[in-house]
């Protein structure tokens, strides 16, 4: 049972894994939408600022910018 469990994580870390190039690739076809959602995150008080999603966004702006 151990091996399969392992496995399955494993699986799931190479898929989601994939996942950062793909929205890098993608805010850097759709400029537009990268900085609604920087607006986004930054016209709501600061409420959403530390999310996950906000940081990737602030981060991949300031790769892409």
């Amino acid at each position: 049972m151990k091996p399969l469990v392992f496995i399955l994580a494993l699986f799931t870390s190479l898929i989601l894994s994939g996942c950062a190039d793909s929205t890098t690739t993608y805010y850097h076809k759709h400029p537009h939408q990268l900085m609604r959602e920087i607006v986004n995150c930054e016209n709501n008080g600061g409420a959403l600022a530390n999310t996950p999603r906000c940081r990737k966004a602030l981060a991949i702006n300031a790769q892409l910018f």
